[in-house]
């Protein structure tokens, strides 16, 4: 290829061999946005160092005067946890105009061939739930119910989107082997032991949980991942990992760590739930589903990776977590 042809798919934004650069991707996207043609004159671009994906933060100036902030996500296809590229189907085809309150989608790219699973959303902030007061976790709760009751009893619907995981039993197995295999990794020897000896009524708990009733779940519902605006409003970043699951287990991901406060949000999450179902919840059942899905958040933890494996005293805890949690459960 010459200099000259170079030179050329620089200035219309392209790069050779690999289809339309960023900045032709966003300008085309904000054009089907806006409903208008859009040129971008200045574009800035800050990485962010906050996840396994190479991520920016672009400040874009369009000749209107305009200016938008924008997070450019590239996504990292394969990991066997997440949906990683299957995100950018999850917004096209099911966050479409903010849905549930996630971030507008301007523009994206999944292209197989070139393995390029490129998301440009709007930047909804940095104020994390993290950060919020116990009014703000309450609006979390009942938002998180609404994600939930928008598709229950319609789980054929989310299948046949063909772009969402499916928690069942070998994802739950997956769960325990990544664990399992993260304290071998850390050389945890006598953890290993007692994780084993734990982990032998795990397979009833898989049974009872893959014979729940399932719906929409975020996957990674976790405080870090929504965004508090002014009003209350919950925005969930991270989708990559929304899947057909349980909204029990959803929710404990969510209010994992808190104590005397957990009653108070699962009654406020319920109450909203029915709210949007319009029928009564059997919130005794609701309330063993429950208890019994905080049995993975241990596992979950474990999971993370081989570094927290190695930390004798966070391993000591997660561990002590699981059996507390199997002696309140009983047989």
């Amino acid at each position: 290829m010459t200099g000259s042809v170079r030179k050329t798919q620089r200035a219309n934004g392209e790069r050779p061999g690999k289809g339309p650069a960023p900045r032709k991707v966003l300008e085309q996207g904000l054009s089907a946005y806006l409903g208008r043609p859009v040129r971008i004159t200045r574009l800035q671009r800050r990485p962010l160092a906050t996840s396994s994906h190479a991520i920016e933060r672009l400040r874009v100036k369009l000749t209107s005067g305009e200016r938008l902030k924008v997070v450019f996500k590239q996504l990292q296809p394969g990991e066997k946890l997440y949906g990683n590229e299957r995100e950018v189907l999850v917004y096209r085809w099911l966050l479409a105009g903010e849905r549930f309150g996630a971030p507008a989608l301007y523009a994206s790219v999944y292209d197989e061939g070139e393995r390029r699973y490129w998301l440009f959303l709007e930047d909804v902030g940095s104020s994390t739930l993290d950060e919020g007061d116990v009014e703000e976790w309450f609006a979390a709760a009942r938002w998180l119910a609404g994600v939930h009751a928008s598709y229950h009893g319609r789980e054929a619907e989310l299948r046949e989107l063909g772009c969402l995981m499916e928690h069942g039993r070998a994802y739950y197995h997956l769960v325990g082997e990544t664990a399992r295999r993260n304290l071998e990794l850390a050389g945890a020897t006598q953890a290993l032991v007692r994780f084993d000896a734990l982990m032998r009524r795990y397979d009833s708990l898989v049974n009872y949980l893959a014979g729940e009733p399932r719906t929409l779940v975020h996957g990674d519902v976790f405080a870090d991942n929504l965004i508090i605006q002014p009003g209350r409003r919950v925005r969930a970043i991270d989708w990559e990992s929304a899947a057909v699951g349980l909204g029990a287990w959803d929710l404990a991901k969510l209010l994992d760590g808190w104590g005397s406060m957990k009653a108070a949000f699962l009654t406020a999450y319920v109450t909203e739930f029915e709210r949007h179902v319009g029928l009564p919840l059997d919130r005794e059942g609701f309330q063993r589903l429950f208890e019994h899905c905080e049995l993975l958040n241990p596992l979950w933890h474990l999971r993370w990776s081989v570094e927290e494996c190695q930390d004798a005293a966070v391993v000591e805890e997660l561990l002590a977590d699981m059996e507390e949690r199997w002696q309140r459960l009983g047989e």
